[in-house]
């Protein structure tokens, strides 16, 4: 029974204490089901022998009842070919059969009773151990599901240390600037060309009252040469 122990105590472990000291979870799970299908395994094996030990007495038993059976036939002939030793030595094998069948039913009851017991064990613990495999499915899943969330959630936080929309923001920014810079630019250039063009007025006004007063000039030159 020290076998159905070990493979108790290890079928009732803490799943979740081993899941939280094990570097690799999933790793140490499947490890941990490997070891209880092993002492399943073992278990079986231990039962095998035990209904084997049965099944060795219930052949002793039925051969000890053949025995019994001849002597006793045995028995029988000498007595009636007057050949009393002979049955005497007959009748004390009978006895001696029938001694050991005693002995031997003895222990089939106890046999019986260990392997319907060892049996009723092994389904105890093949029970428990396909359900500790399903609670390790599941396990394994809620592990990797956690570890997806985890690494999202820290993928968020470091978005949010340092958010790329804010770079988008700044890029904005940038592109408003240089556009209020052109137009700065634009209204420069346009205001410059207005100040050419009044210069250019003033020019022509100046060109203007010098051709006046050269066609004065030549006008009076002209009256003066009539004259004489």
């Amino acid at each position: 029974m020290g076998l159905f122990s070990k493979v108790k105590d290890l079928l009732q472990a803490n799943t979740m204490d081993l899941i939280s000291k094990a570097e690799d979870p999933e790793k140490m799970l499947n490890l941990y089901v490997e070891r209880a299908t092993e002492e399943v395994r073992n278990f079986q094996v231990q039962v095998n022998r035990s209904l084997a030990d049965k099944i060795q007495l219930e052949e002793r038993i039925e051969g000890l009842n053949k025995e019994i059976k001849v002597r006793s036939e045995q028995a029988a002939l000498a007595v009636q070919q007057g050949k009393d030793d002979l049955a005497r030595t007959a009748l004390t094998y009978k006895k001696q059969a029938e001694i050991s069948k005693s002995d031997y039913e003895s222990q089939l009851i106890e046999q019986s009773k260990s392997v319907e017991e060892l049996q009723g064990n092994l389904r105890l613990l093949s029970e428990k151990l396909e359900k500790a495999k399903m609670e390790r499915n599941d396990l394994v899943m809620r592990q990797r599901r956690a570890e997806t969330m985890k690494k999202a959630n820290e993928a968020v936080s470091g978005l949010s240390s340092h958010d790329p929309l804010d770079d988008f923001d700044r890029m904005k920014d940038r592109v408003e600037r240089m556009e209020a810079e052109a137009k700065a630019s634009g209204t420069m250039v346009h205001t410059k060309t207005i100040e050419d063009q009044l210069a250019e007025l003033e020019t022509g006004k100046v060109n203007s009252e010098i051709e006046d007063e050269l066609a004065r000039l030549k006008e009076g030159n002209k009256i003066e040469l009539n004259k004489n």
